[in-house]
């Protein structure tokens, strides 16, 4: 199920933000200098996430190690990654965990955000500009495709636990949402574009 559905969203998310071998090769070419910063990666990622309560919140006492240790073998097994299907399926893993330790998708998305900002700072100020932009790039359809996977798997298994819990199939659950969704645009029909 996990390859499955691993498939579909990568099917959903255009070819030219997916990606490319040359996207690749400048990942590898990099690996050292992105090794170089799991460090500090690692450090403000968890110091920003323990300086605010509600991120703060989804740990459990005493557990900052052993995630700190989870986010330099994420570094390290995707800058060392084939990019195959093995490895797409793990990130799409990777939403699912975030569902029990309630991770919100907020959460990742804005800590994806915060680690991109670290390596875009850096390569501007360490790399020749073209490597910079080359690495930019390919971190981008890289950090985008990670960040599909595991918000939509994390919303698949979100809307699945709910159908499962609460007796409503897939599909009544999707009408039942597009209605919340038409009631909130007639409300606020000052944002329509």
């Amino acid at each position: 199920m996990l390859y499955k559905i691993t498939q579909e969203i990568l099917g959903e998310i255009p070819k030219q933000t997916q990606l490319t071998p040359e996207d690749i090769q400048v990942l590898k070419k990099n690996s050292e200098f992105i090794f170089s910063l799991a460090g500090v990666i690692r450090q403000d990622f968890y110091d920003t996430l323990f300086a605010n309560e509600k991120t703060k919140s989804v740990f459990k006492p005493d557990e900052r190690e052993i995630r700190e240790k989870s986010l330099i073998d994420w570094v390290v097994k995707t800058i060392n990654g084939n990019f195959d299907l093995e490895y797409w399926a793990w990130q799409t893993f990777v939403g699912i965990l975030h569902v029990k330790r309630k991770v919100t998708n907020d959460m990742m998305i804005a800590m994806m955000g915060r680690i991109s900002d670290i390596i875009f700072t850096q390569a501007i100020l360490q790399l020749p500009k073209d490597d910079a932009i080359a690495l930019k790039t390919a971190w981008i359809k890289l950090s985008t495709t990670v960040l599909s996977l595991i918000a939509e798997s994390y919303h698949i298994f979100y809307l699945k636990a709910v159908s499962e819990a609460t007796g409503m199939n897939q599909n009544l659950l999707n009408n039942a949402v597009q209605v919340e969704i038409d009631n909130l645009i007639s409300q606020n029909k000052k944002f329509r574009m």
